[in-house]
């Protein structure tokens, strides 16, 4: 995949994915923003998130994934998440389950609504690259 490539696949991203966290390498998690300004520079790291993006994969497990982009999404949500039993949770409170691995219910949802949405991101790519 060339840089071309790799800036198709970041444009045709909806925004609400080009900065939560998508690709592993090392010890940090980088999002498609970062990946790209890595891949423009001509980083080693660059070069591993490029090839990350070419493979499909994520570089780490899909549990390790969804809770870290799950982490993000609820440090910026300003309101309670309600359930179906009536029980409201603050962002706060679902982070602090979260860090902890209390996986409540709502708690395997959300993180498995994160698992299909970072792999629709990363299948962008199949697309890009195959011309679809």
């Amino acid at each position: 995949m060339s840089l071309e490539l790799m800036r198709k696949w970041f444009n045709s991203l909806p925004e609400s994915e080009k900065d939560l966290p998508l690709l592993h390498v090392g010890n940090a998690f980088y999002t498609p923003r970062q990946a790209l300004y890595e891949v423009e520079r001509g980083t080693k790291i660059g070069e591993q998130l490029q090839r990350l993006v070419e493979e499909g994969r994520f570089g780490t497990d899909l549990n390790a994934l969804a809770k870290a982009r799950l982490l993000q999404v609820l440090e910026k949500t300003p309101y309670k998440i309600g359930t179906l039993t009536g029980k409201a949770y603050s962002p706060e409170e679902l982070a602090e389950m979260l860090k902890k691995g209390e996986l409540t219910p709502e708690l395997k949802l959300l993180m498995e609504t994160e698992i299909e949405l970072a792999k629709r991101t990363l299948g962008l790519a199949k697309k890009v690259v195959g011309g679809e």
